[in-house]
């Protein structure tokens, strides 16, 4: 299916200019209505792991988890507060507002361990599934204490205070914001929820389900996200890599205790 969109334009001229625009195809109107297309089956995620070594100075890490079904589940505003809280970036900042420098990430991992280049925490949403990823570049030979540190630091969200869960809700609402200021990203936004969800919400309804999210809601996105098998991607320097059965160990055992 091809969705376009356009912002404060003529409906009729739209059409029109797509209909020149995709002349060359030769696209015809059929005479019979076209039966409808088959439900998409849902995706099934398996977790895996891949590990590509090459001479590099660091090991490029990602970690993944399944988000269950993704951006027209309930996790979808949680799971985003819980990305911001954890935030993340790189060993050196110029700083200023918005750079993420008190997110746990940056105070637990970047502030204290020379041998991180760079973590950050991630999200992508799908129709029925979706990511939370942690990406890193560490020194190879810490790999092994990179995937404790994180561990510990998914434990340790046992412990969040109020001022913390405010800021991260805050700086994602202040993303949205600043994000859909550009043109061509709001564009983009309005085709990815028609293609997604069928439906377009506006930033005070995504404004309102930030706000809804209590201390609760992102411990338990985590301790779900946790319940499936990780999604291992090592890049560069693996060496010191920990086998794939060993890092699904370590974080079935990472969740933030109830």
């Amino acid at each position: 299916n091809l969705i376009v969109v356009g912002v404060n334009t003529d409906f009729d001229e739209l059409c029109q200019w797509v209909a020149r625009s995709c002349g060359e195809f030769g696209f015809t109107r059929p005479k019979e209505e076209l039966p409808p297309l088959p439900p998409m089956e849902k995706a099934i995620y398996t977790g895996g792991d891949m590990r590509v070594s090459k001479p590099n100075p660091l090991c490029h890490l990602m970690l993944g988890w399944e988000v269950k079904d993704g951006w027209n589940g309930s996790h979808l505003a949680p799971l985003t507060v819980l990305q911001m809280f954890l935030g993340g970036g790189g060993s050196f900042s110029t700083g200023g507002p918005g750079k993420g420098m008190h997110t746990r990430l940056y105070t637990s991992v970047l502030n204290k361990h020379h041998w991180v280049e760079s973590c950050q925490a991630s999200s992508v949403m799908y129709a029925d599934s979706g990511l939370f990823t942690v990406y890193s570049t560490i020194a190879p030979d810490h790999a092994g204490e990179f995937l404790k540190l994180l561990a510990r630091i998914f434990k340790g969200l046992n412990n969040i205070s109020s001022e913390e869960l405010q800021r991260a809700k805050n700086a994602l609402k202040s993303s949205v914001h600043m994000n859909l200021e550009m043109r061509n990203v709001m564009m983009e936004d309005i085709g990815r929820q028609l293609i997604l969800s069928g439906k377009v919400g506006n930033t005070a309804e995504f404004g309102a389900m930030i706000d809804a999210v209590t201390v609760q809601d992102v411990q338990n996105v985590l301790r779900e996200c946790l319940k499936s098998a990780p999604t291992v991607i090592a890049y560069g320097g693996v060496q010191s890599v920990p086998a794939y059965d060993a890092i699904k160990n370590l974080f079935q055992t990472a969740a933030p205790p109830v």
